[in-house]
């Protein structure tokens, strides 16, 4: 391994210092947050100066998430919990939250995420090489020590003062060794926050491919609430016995749709590592828990029909309603998607939990694109159709009186288990074109769509072979609903 590492160039000065692929960071917490130097750190120059922190130019702010009401549950689970527990949460608006968040910790290797993205940027604007790939790929994914080591001596300290001085990591601290760092939980809030703006462009996605794919037996806290709940997560985690007891970290950026948010739980003095992990699992069943009763619970109308929230049946099942958002093809929210509810007659929920617990055997799982449908909503994209010149795809792609409007249909497409990337099916969702056909595709976009047909039709679920991504449950009848999701 170490001959290997050896191998790994230098990049010209040049390169070590730009800085034009840095992009802006996100979050208005930072007016609010103490001011004072890193401790121990080695003077700022100008380079190292911290990114201003600015909102958004966004025409509306996203929505609001976590609500309060589960901030105020993760600080009651914490004051229960026996040991040194600090948390700190920025929201999908930038707003920060915690509880003793300003306590330091050692790092353990929680620190690695920042060796990542301090190498990452002292590359330069381009892809590591094989060898270093070799290093960088283990110490995350593992999270190997002689690789951690490997890549530390050629970081060293001040690339990660650096670091901390532009995410305003106010308390970090490191001398000599990468496991001797220390840092708070607002300053791996922080850091997580922006991780990625961090990277290089060309390297970025490696990176955020790194953090979202670490190994199963290392995935301990938060990663099995948050993907549940269909957001993409990238985490690092950290453990180790110190004089006190067992010391168990974990910090992560978590991502849905717009909302983005990032979140750090350090403990320390715990009487065990599972002790330490349930308190990490406390808090992210707490922030990521459903919403009570699901989705129905506040409309009785939508439970006189039969319709029920697929969480219901399949917990795991991820949401992406395109029709609530402006990713569709109108460009804008289609009237009644007020609320990410996917609905759907219970028969239809029970036998698409059957399917997501079937795919899970593989690793994959569902996503789900549009379910039950108000009636508005269809009439809304037959007059777009007709006022744009595609009144030709009325009747064949899109219907004036959908299954959708009763809760017996659903598009979805597969994803990967274990982070929710979504698999490749040659064509997207939507794409009114001969792409879209079941059987027109090659390779592993037709072996992708095959594997979707097959698992659904299996459970009753039939396919529409124009739309690789509708299918229809066997159950038929109900009424034509307008009833409209939380609107």
């Amino acid at each position: 391994m170490l001959g290997a590492v050896a191998a790994w160039g230098y990049a010209a000065p040049g390169e070590l210092s730009a800085d034009a692929w840095v992009e802006p960071i996100l979050g208005a917490e930072a007016a609010s947050l103490g001011s004072s130097p890193a401790a121990n750190a080695p003077p700022a120059d100008a380079a190292s100066a911290p990114i201003v922190l600015s909102r958004p130019r966004v025409a509306a702010k996203p929505d609001l998430f976590p609500p309060r009401a589960r901030l105020r549950a993760v600080r009651v689970w914490l004051r229960t919990r026996a040991g040194s527990s600090s948390w700190a949460l920025i929201d999908s608006r930038g707003h920060l939250h915690g509880f003793r968040s300003r306590r330091r910790y050692l790092s353990a290797s929680l620190v690695k995420a920042m060796l990542l993205v301090a190498y990452l940027r002292r590359i330069g604007n381009r892809m590591p090489s094989p060898a270093e790939r070799g290093a960088l790929g283990p110490m995350i994914r593992y999270s190997d020590n002689d690789r951690a080591t490997a890549v530390y001596s050629r970081v060293g300290d001040a690339a990660l003062y650096r670091l901390a001085r532009r995410t305003r990591m106010h308390r970090f601290s490191v001398a000599g060794y990468w496991s001797s760092a220390r840092f708070s939980a607002i300053d791996q809030a922080r850091f997580f926050r922006v991780f990625d703006r961090l990277v290089p462009p060309r390297s970025r996605a490696y990176a955020r491919r790194l953090l979202s794919s670490i190994v199963r037996y290392q995935r301990w806290g938060f990663s099995r609430y948050s993907l549940a709940r269909g957001f993409h997560t990238f985490f690092k985690g950290g453990w180790r016995v110190t004089r006190r007891g067992s010391l168990v970290h974990e910090a992560a950026l978590f991502e849905r749709g717009p909302i983005r948010i990032s979140m750090a739980v350090l403990t320390d003095r715990n009487p065990s590592h599972r002790y330490g992990t349930a308190t990490l699992r406390g808090v992210a069943a707490r922030i990521f828990r459903p919403p009570r009763g699901h989705a129905t619970s506040g409309m009785p109308a939508l439970r006189r029909a039969g319709l029920v929230d697929v969480h219901r049946f399949g917990p795991g099942i991820r949401v992406d309603l395109v029709y609530g958002t402006t990713r569709n093809l109108m460009g804008h929210r289609l009237p009644g998607y007020c609320r990410e509810w996917a609905l759907l007659l219970r028969p239809a929920a029970r036998d698409l939990g059957r399917v997501q617990r079937l795919l899970r055997r593989r690793g994959l799982g569902l996503l789900v694109l549009d379910a039950y449908r108000p009636a508005r909503a269809s009439r809304a994209l037959v007059r777009w159709a007709e006022g744009t010149g595609h009144g030709d795809l009325v009747g064949s792609y899109i219907a004036r009186r959908s299954r959708h409007n009763t809760g017996g249909a659903v598009d979805l497409t597969l994803v990967r288990l274990r982070d929710g990337r979504r698999l490749p099916m040659g064509a997207g969702f939507d794409d009114l074109s001969p792409r879209a056909h079941t059987l027109n595709a090659r390779g592993r976009a037709l072996e992708n769509r095959l594997t979707l047909r097959r698992a659904m039709e299996r459970f009753g679920f039939a396919s529409y072979w124009r739309e690789w991504w509708h299918f229809e449950h066997r159950m038929h009848g109900g009424r034509y609903l307008d009833l409209t999701l939380g609107c």
